[in-house]
């Protein structure tokens, strides 16, 4: 359903809120933002699309992939000046959508069958947060495991960041603080760079990592 839409349309009260992270997560939404993220979401047939807010820029060069949307899904077109005056942001790009959130997994649900397994511990910067999910996808882990502290990648600034969802590893939040899961899994390969970081007694020298997170790798033997 393709409409037009103005500033003060009651509709667009969610967007209004593009700033407020619990107020997708109690909706049980995320945003994408930019023609990129939204494009390779569209793409990805994981995910349901609630809605889209579209400048005309954005609907043409979309709109060869809108027609797989069931007619039910709302495609607001508005000009690119309004969406200050509806976000708050100036979100020059002109293209934003709302998404369901995939179905929470646990901590054994996700590094099951995977062979390296990224684990965020206390990474609360969310172009941080992003930046991981974008460097994981890129070296081929499987999955990632988040501290409670940490960022929720699905926040739209984590999501612009790691260049869309749908190129994500499996992913899940612990409930609990990443250090228990020492020596319940696969042997840490690669930590913390940090001088206050502590050894893991790896017999092998890690060569790479990312700040407070590591990759861990079923194939390098560690004792923790």
């Amino acid at each position: 359903m393709i409409d037009s839409a103005t500033p003060d349309d009651p509709r667009l009260v969610l967007y209004r809120g593009v700033s407020d992270p619990e107020l997708f997560r109690s909706h049980n939404l995320f945003v994408a933002e930019g023609r990129i993220v939204v494009r390779r979401v569209l793409e990805d047939s994981r995910y349901r699309v609630r809605s889209l807010l579209l400048n005309d820029a954005a609907h043409r060069d979309l709109e060869p992939l809108l027609h797989r949307l069931d007619n039910s899904v709302p495609i607001f077109i508005c000009a690119t000046s309004d969406f200050l005056s509806i976000t708050g942001h100036a979100i020059h790009r002109g293209c934003l959508a709302l998404i369901e959130r995939p179905p929470p997994r646990s901590v054994e649900q996700t590094i099951a069958s995977a062979r390296r397994v990224v684990v965020v511990d206390g990474v609360a910067n969310a172009d941080n947060v992003g930046g991981v999910f974008r460097n994981a996808a890129a070296f081929g882990a499987d999955a990632v495991v988040l501290s409670p502290d940490s960022c929720d990648p699905l926040y739209r600034k984590a999501v612009r960041t790691s260049m869309a969802p749908s190129s994500y590893p499996s992913s899940c939040n612990t409930s609990r603080e990443c250090s228990p899961t020492r020596g319940a899994g696969p042997p840490i390969a690669a930590s913390l760079i940090a001088k206050r970081a502590a050894g893991f007694g790896c017999r092998t020298r890690p060569t790479f990592g990312w700040s407070n997170s590591a990759m861990i790798s079923r194939a390098t033997t560690c004792s923790l």
